[in-house]
Order: C-alpha cells, then sequence, then structure tokens
C-alpha cells in the first residue's frame, strides 16, 4: 500500500513538472514553416503563395479547378462560370497581359467556362529555348540578369536545351504578332523613281528558322556584330531573295544612298522591334505594306557604301526600342 502511495505522488510530480516547464518554453515550430523564413501572402480563395526572395513558390493548388504543374511552369486554370480574365488574375495575382501571353490569347478574347488557361507563378512571358541558344543569350535578349532566370526556373550549371520553356520574369514579348487584319497604311511620302519593281515577289522558299526572328536571307555570315558595325553582313554568291524577318509592317522602303544603306527597308514588328535590310539591288515593299514572316520584300544587292561588284551583301541590323541589337541573339 505505501508502494502505491508513493507511485501515485511520484506521477502527480513529474505531472506538474510539465506543466510549469510548457508554461516558459514556447511551442516547436518546423523550420520550413517558420513565417520569419517565408513571408505568406493570402488570396481570396483562402490559399496561400509562399514568396522566397520575391519568387512566387505556387506550393498547392490555388483554385479547386486548378493543380500543380511545377515551380517553374506554373499551374492550370478550368475556367469557371462568371470567370473573366481580370477575375483570374486577381485570384492568382498577375497580370491579365501575363495570362494573355501565355496562352496567346488575342485581345477581345471570350473566356467559356470549361477553357483551360495556363497561369505563371509570377508576372512575365514564356520563352522557348530554340536550338543554339544559351542561357546567357536569353538574358541579353530580354535585358535581364541570368541569375533572376536561373533561381526562377531551378536551372542548374546554367543548362538549358532546345525546346526548354523559360519563364522571363517582367518581360515582354519581343515580337507581337501582326493582326492578320492589318490595313495597309497610307503612303505618307513618294517614293523616288526607280528601277520598275515587280507587282508580285518572285517565288522563293525562304530558309528554316529556329529563333526569334527568321534568318532574312538564305546565305551565310561574312562579318558579324561589333564596335563600329552594329549589324551583320550575310552574303550569297550571285544574290538571291531577302526574306521579312518577322510579320510587321514597312516603315521605310527607300531607293538611293540613304547615309551609305544604299536601297534601303525597315519593318516594325511590334514592342519597339525594328529590322532594317541594307544594300539591296531592287525593293518589292512599299511604306505602309503589311508583310509577312518569309515575305520576300527585296533582292540582294551591293548599292550604298559598298567596295567592287563582287561585295553584294545583305547588312541586316535588329533596333529593340532604338538600340541596335547583335542580330544573332534574334536568329539562329
Amino acid at each position: 500500500m505505501k508502494t502505491i502511495n508513493q507511485l501515485k505522488f511520484l506521477i502527480r510530480a513529474v505531472s506538474i513538472s510539465a506543466l510549469f516547464v510548457s508554461l516558459f518554453v514556447p511551442p516547436y515550430v518546423p523550420h520550413a514553416a517558420s513565417s520569419e523564413d517565408l513571408p505568406v501572402q493570402e488570396l481570396a480563395s483562402g490559399h496561400f503563395l509562399m514568396v522566397e526572395e520575391g519568387f512566387v513558390m505556387k506550393t498547392a493548388s490555388i483554385s479547386e479547378a486548378g493543380h500543380r504543374l511545377a515551380y517553374n511552369k506554373g499551374i492550370s486554370h478550368t475556367v469557371g462560370a462568371q470567370e473573366s480574365l481580370s477575375s483570374i488574375g486577381d485570384l492568382y495575382a498577375i497580370s491579365i497581359d501575363t495570362i494573355k501571353w501565355a496562352n496567346d490569347l488575342k485581345k477581345n478574347v471570350v473566356l467559356h467556362p470549361g477553357d483551360v488557361l495556363r497561369i505563371l507563378p509570377v508576372d512575365g512571358v514564356l520563352h522557348t529555348v530554340s536550338r543554339g541558344q544559351s542561357l546567357s543569350k536569353v538574358a541579353m535578349l530580354y535585358d535581364t540578369d541570368i541569375n533572376t532566370l536561373e533561381k526562377q526556373n531551378q536551372i542548374q550549371s546554367g543548362r538549358i536545351y532546345a525546346g526548354q520553356e523559360i519563364i522571363i520574369p517582367g518581360g515582354r514579348p519581343i515580337v507581337a504578332k501582326a493582326n492578320s487584319n492589318i490595313k495597309v497604311a497610307a503612303v505618307s511620302k513618294k517614293i523616288e523613281a526607280s528601277p520598275p519593281r515587280p507587282t508580285q515577289p518572285p517565288e522563293a522558299s525562304p530558309p528554316d528558322s529556329h529563333g526569334i526572328l527568321q534568318k532574312p536571307c538564305d546565305c551565310t555570315y561574312t562579318q558579324g556584330y561589333h564596335p563600329g558595325h552594329y549589324a551583320v553582313d550575310l552574303a550569297r554568291s550571285g544574290g538571291g531573295a531577302i526574306f521579312a524577318a518577322e510579320d510587321g509592317i514597312v516603315l521605310r522602303a527607300d531607293y538611293g544612298w540613304n547615309g551609305g544603306y544604299g536601297n534601303v527597308i525597315e519593318i516594325d514588328h511590334g514592342n519597339g522591334l525594328v529590322t532594317l535590310y541594307a544594300h539591296n539591288k531592287e525593293i518589292h515593299v512599299r511604306e505602309g505594306s503589311a508583310v509577312r514572316r518569309g515575305d520576300v520584300i527585296a533582292s540582294m544587292g551591293n548599292t550604298g557604301r559598298v567596295y567592287g561588284k563582287t561585295g553584294i551583301h545583305l547588312h541586316f541590323e535588329t533596333i529593340l526600342s532604338g538600340i541596335k541589337k547583335n542580330p544573332v541573339l534574334y536568329i539562329q
């Protein structure tokens, strides 16, 4: 009997001690769930986005219609009744433009229940890596930091491969596709008298393209981009057809010296991107013309500041927001 009483006393003492300790020791919180490590943003749906150093990590489905794909790919969202781009953007805390760009949606698109949208984890655009592109080239293409791309896309050792999709945080499309209903603008200035131009461009097959822009001719590089020559030169024995590198509107189609360019064409592709084609023999488009990727716009020549009859080549420039960029970043 005495032993039982002693045992009961011991149990009471241990219980009282544990209670006393619990009053002064804070409860255990797993490190991964610490609010100091990962600030949390609550969404209207009651689910959360975990933010680490500015990068949004969708750790689970954010809506009943969505499902987890991958950290660097975002999620898919099935459009519900009464949903709009605006309400979906608010739900995921991203812009309407980001949704449109990721899903290649037109300006006045109408959503229908059951439509499936790709939702990126951050505002920006998707870039599909083309053959020969490196991560540093992609970073230069979008004027962003290579470390940002590695962090957002969980890229190890800077290695990427053709066909891989990369999220460009804060990026915008380099080329805005021209509307199929573009109306030809009125010619604002008269083009000087010149050799007759064909009413229809000659038949030609555009070369394969692996980058954002199509290679503007079926030819080889003869001079690269360097200080004093902010372009690339491409040549083909005897000349050949020159193609529009992308859809756009012709800004300029001039015969003459033109500061050494010779017979020159400039095409506006949208979003601040312009391409320039110089030293042409003949021009097959007019200012204000709407052109499509691969259309024949000129024939290769040696007009302007070119030395000798054997200097037939194309001088090709890419100009982004008024700054001449290395065309190799845009064509492969």
